[in-house]
């Protein structure tokens, strides 16, 4: 993950300096995750200007974090490398904000998934680069017993298929899939990150599911993808 103290401060000597000019990020709260959050001893000494504990909280979720925007972005480059610095460059303007009760994870998340939404609305066309990887990916689960070359061109296939479809999909659709079915988070929190109501994200994931459906299932009528007969 190409982000370091050095990129957010400009420097990785020294004491502390202030945050780089801007505003904060656009966020005040996010869901509680309590004590048990792994990231809270980290978080907590970043919010007292520990640029170390900058530095491990970047090596424990920014590949997560990158993961995630490129498959929020379908893009693999510089674009979700940039969206990733970015969102830690705004956590660390926003560290005074913090408060103990805060998932950090969520946090994180919440800052990216609003960094994506207005680089996606900045774009003229979707940029056709595959959106899900196949390690790690939080796709489908397509390896049941020994691969033959059938099982694997249908595999590959399908998760072709899958990837240009989630694509396809509307901005906030495609993030509120990818926070519910990736990330495994609550309405609630999706809410909190896209600005919107639990019962908005409800029918952003049921339109989503939908359309996904209906465009994959050619996959299901043809039979179990790989298997022969």
């Amino acid at each position: 993950v190409v982000v370091s103290v050095r990129c957010v401060e400009g420097t990785g000597q020294g004491p502390a300096k202030p945050p780089l000019g801007g505003s904060s990020p656009p966020v005040t709260s996010t869901p509680s995750q309590g004590p048990s959050d792994p990231h809270h001893d980290l978080m907590d000494r970043v919010a007292r200007d520990d640029e170390q504990a900058l530095a491990e909280l970047v090596t424990a979720l920014g590949p997560a974090l990158l993961g995630f925007v490129q498959r929020a972005l379908g893009s693999r480059g510089h674009e979700a490398e940039d969206v990733v610095q970015e969102a830690f460059i705004r956590l660390w303007r926003a560290r005074h904000r913090w408060h103990p009760g805060a998932a950090v994870r969520s946090y994180l998340f919440t800052i990216a998934t609003r960094l994506c939404l207005n680089r996606q609305r900045g774009w003229r066309r979707r940029p056709s680069v595959p959106l899900l990887t196949d390690e790690g990916s939080g796709g489908p689960e397509l390896h049941d017993g020994a691969p033959d070359p059938e099982r694997l061109a249908a595999s590959a296939q399908l998760r072709s298929t899958l990837r240009s479809e989630i694509a396809a999909l509307a901005p906030n659709q495609r993030l509120a899939l990818l926070l519910k079915l990736v990330e495994g988070w609550r309405y609630d929190e999706i809410a909190a990150a896209l600005e919107c109501s639990a019962s908005a994200v409800e029918s952003l994931l049921s339109r989503g599911r939908s359309r996904l459906r209906q465009r994959l299932a050619k996959f299901w009528t043809e039979g179990n993808p790989g298997k022969r007969g």
